[in-house]
């Protein structure tokens, strides 16, 4: 316990009459940082409320819930309980069970802090530990990262901390042994169907079998690596206030080539992210694009993801997004023309590229005309499977440098309509269809009279 303890000063993870949420899944892990959590509670004069999320996963799920409540109950901690359909999420979403139960893990975390506490006044601790940490840099190793994602997991994000990371599990089984604590056994931590059972079973022992303290020498990895990001975050920091001129566009000065690769590449993929105002798919690729034309003449120009473009300006390279034929969404919608009927089944729907037919009473919010943003996504089969666009429009050869140019129909971040291209399968008129919403889209704008 004093290796926590010792770790949580020197991390500075909480402060007097914090408001803890506290993720107990009825776990080895979790059973071990709710008692670690109470003792801290008496230190710190914290607010505890544990909250068990049920994923709807396994038909034991109500066992586990019953037992971390009744725990909950004898450390006098209080206690909340959610249910949530992961599997149905995991199917609509088209994501894997492990990022479904992630995602509505920390949403209903948030949702009970914000609650109970207000916003912005509560923390969530939760209990990854060493190994946790091993098998994430592994993982992302093996998917494709920077440093950033090699230390992924640190003590403190955003609102995140996680006391545990300065210990194995070896150490927690010994720390429940020791203190007489039950726990639950997740029967899905023993199959291998999930990436992360994968590397727990088969790659962490493998490198235990090359040396003994592997995950402690991978995790001591990941600090490393984490304190090295900080230290390069600083410093990207210092060269942007010096070498950028974020006015008109992101403009890069030429004398940040004097500066170390790394940095320069770290304050371009700074600029990227600044201008296309998301840092999703933003590769390499791009970053070496823009880092080219500081060698080439004045006027030479590259296409970038999300419809920018960077051009050599004299004095340095300009990150621009791009105005394109379509306009702007003010434009686009005096482009599209709307109607509401009833429907009448003696006509046949439309298959006309710039006509489509939407079953009106499927539309949640008013229907709004705009470029791609994060999130967006469109359903794609009868069973109503989401896709997130960005991954259709790759399916569709789509090139980066057009797909912000597509006007989309959009109900929310649902896509009703891809302009040019298809429809999302929800919205799609069926023989219970009583009300339809027609749109049409006029390619060129016609001249005014």
């Amino acid at each position: 316990m004093k290796t926590v303890l010792e770790y949580v000063k020197k991390n500075n993870l909480f402060s007097p009459k914090d408001n803890i949420i506290l993720g107990v899944s009825g776990g080895a892990d979790s059973v071990c940082l709710l008692y670690i959590m109470n003792e801290l509670k008496k230190e710190y004069g914290l607010s505890l409320t544990a909250v068990h999320i049920n994923h709807m996963i396994r038909e034991t799920a109500g066992r586990d819930e019953e037992f971390a409540k009744n725990l909950c109950e004898k450390l006098h901690t209080d206690f909340l309980s959610y249910k949530t359909d992961c599997p149905a999420i995991s199917k609509r979403d088209g994501i894997s069970l492990e990022e479904a139960g992630r995602n509505e893990r920390y949403r209903l975390f948030n949702e009970t802090g914000k609650k109970l506490y207000k916003e912005g006044n509560y923390k969530i601790a939760v209990a990854h530990h060493m190994d946790d940490l091993a098998e994430t840099l592994i993982f992302n190793m093996a998917r494709g990262t920077g440093i950033a994602g090699l230390s992924s997991l640190k003590p403190v994000k955003d609102n995140i901390v996680r006391p545990l990371l300065c210990v194995n599990r070896a150490w927690i089984e010994d720390f429940l042994k020791e203190k007489g604590l039950e726990h639950i056994e997740d029967e899905t931590n023993l199959s291998d169907e999930y990436a992360r059972n994968k590397i727990r079973h088969k790659i962490i022992p493998t490198m235990n079998e090359i040396t003994e303290k592997a995950v402690n020498h991978m995790a001591g990895c990941a600090e490393t690596l984490g304190e090295i990001d900080d230290y390069l975050s600083g410093k990207t920091d210092e060269l942007w206030e010096r070498y950028v001129d974020a006015k008109e566009g992101v403009f890069i000065k030429d004398e940040i080539i004097s500066v170390h690769p790394a940095l320069v590449k770290r304050v371009i993929l700074k600029a990227l992210v600044f201008e296309a105002g998301r840092a999703r798919d933003i590769s390499g690729v791009q970053i070496e694009a823009v880092l080219s034309l500081f060698s080439c003449q004045t006027g030479r120009k590259r296409d970038l993801i999300y419809g920018m473009e960077a051009r050599r300006d004299y004095g340095g390279v300009r990150i621009i997004s791009k105005k394109t034929d379509e306009g702007d969404g003010e434009e686009i919608l005096k482009r599209l023309s709307f109607e509401i009927k009833e429907r009448d089944f003696s006509k046949n729907i439309p298959t006309d590229l710039y006509t489509k037919w939407f079953d009106y009473d499927k539309i949640k919010n008013c229907p709004r005309v705009r470029f791609r943003q994060d999130g967006d996504y469109i359903t794609i089969n009868d069973e109503n499977q989401k896709k997130l666009l960005s991954d259709y429009m790759t399916n569709e050869k789509i090139p980066l440098s057009k797909r912000d140019e597509i006007p989309l129909l959009a109900d929310g971040e649902h896509i009703l309509w891809v302009v040019g291209h298809r429809i999302s399968n929800y919205y799609k008129v069926g023989s219970d269809t009583k009300r339809i919403l027609i749109a049409t889209y006029c390619k060129k704008a016609e001249p005014e009279e």
